[in-house]
C-alpha cells in the first residue's frame, strides 16, 4: 500500500532504513513554484540496493532530471524522505550535503570534459574529494589511487597519454575513473553514452557490467533502449510518477 505523502519534517528521523539500501526514497515529491504549481515528482518510492544496476527511462519533461538532481543532492524534495547510504539527507544543512555528495556519489555525464594538456592520470587526480585532509594522502597517494582506478576501468596502459589520443569510449572511461577516485557508494550517470557511437557505447556498457560485478551501485538515466536493457532493473518516470518495468 502506498504511503500518504508527508512533509520531510513529519517523517520519523530515527526510522531504520534497509541496511542494504544505497538509495531509499519514501513518498518523495517535488513541487516548483508557478501558477499553477508544477508537480515534477509525485509520491516517489524507490529503493536501490548495494550492487544493483538501475536504469531510469522516460520522455523529456517526465521528471527524470528532477529525480537526478534529488538523487545527486543537487536539489531537495518538497516532501518525503531521502536516505543515501543510510544517511537521511533531506534535513541536512548545505555544507553537510556537499560533503556527503562529494564522498558518497560519483557523477558521470554525457560530456566528459578532460583537460587536453593534462595526462590521463593527472585528469583523474583532479577529482575533488570532499573529505577531511589526511597527512599521508598527498600527491603521491593521489597518483597511485588514480592509476588504481584507471586499471579498474581497463586503462592502465593509457595513464601517461593525453586525452586527444583516446577514443570517445576511452575518454568516457577516464571520466568514470575520475568518478571512482573517492570510492563512492553510488555511481550516478546522466546519459553517459549520449555522445558515443555504437562501438564506444558497447565499451562503456561492458565497463558498467564489470563495475556491477565488483559490487558498485549504478543508477543510469538514459533515453537509449540498448543502454537501459543492460541494467538489472528498470523504472520509468512519467508525469512525475515512477513505475517498475521489465529490464
Amino acid at each position: 500500500m502506498r504511503r500518504t505523502s508527508a512533509p520531510a519534517s513529519a517523517l520519523p528521523r530515527d526510522e531504520a532504513p534497509d541496511p542494504d539500501a544505497v538509495i531509499r526514497l519514501d513518498s518523495v515529491g517535488r513541487v516548483f513554484d508557478a501558477d499553477p504549481p508544477v508537480h515534477a515528482l509525485r509520491e516517489v518510492d524507490l529503493t536501490v540496493r548495494s550492487g544493483e544496476h538501475l536504469s531510469v527511462v522516460g520522455p523529456s519533461g517526465s521528471g527524470k532530471s528532477t529525480l537526478l538532481n534529488i538523487l545527486g543532492l543537487l536539489d531537495r524534495p518538497s516532501s518525503g524522505g531521502y536516505w543515501l547510504d543510510g544517511v537521511r539527507t533531506d534535513g541536512l544543512a548545505d555544507p553537510e550535503r556537499t560533503a556527503l555528495r562529494g564522498s558518497r556519489i560519483g557523477f558521470v555525464f554525457r560530456s566528459f570534459p578532460l583537460l587536453p594538456y593534462r595526462t590521463v592520470d593527472e585528469n583523474v587526480m583532479l577529482a575533488k574529494i570532499h573529505r577531511a585532509p589526511h597527512p599521508d594522502r598527498g600527491r603521491g597517494f593521489r597518483r597511485e589511487r588514480a592509476r588504481e582506478v584507471l586499471a579498474r576501468v581497463g586503462l592502465a596502459h593509457r595513464s601517461g597519454s593525453l586525452p586527444g589520443r583516446l577514443s570517445g569510449g576511452e575518454r568516457q572511461r577516464v571520466a568514470v575513473a575520475r568518478a571512482l577516485l573517492g570510492e563512492p557508494a553510488l555511481l550516478l550517470c546522466d546519459e553517459p553514452t549520449g555522445n558515443l557511437d555504437s562501438e564506444n557505447t558497447a565499451s562503456v556498457l561492458e565497463l558498467f557490467d564489470v563495475l556491477q560485478a565488483q559490487g558498485m551501485t549504478l543508477v543510469v538515466i538514459t533515453h537509449d533502449d540498448a543502454v537501459s536493457a543492460r541494467a538489472s532493473r528498470r523504472v520509468r518516470v512519467h508525469a512525475g510518477r515512477l513505475r517498475q518495468e521489465e529490464a
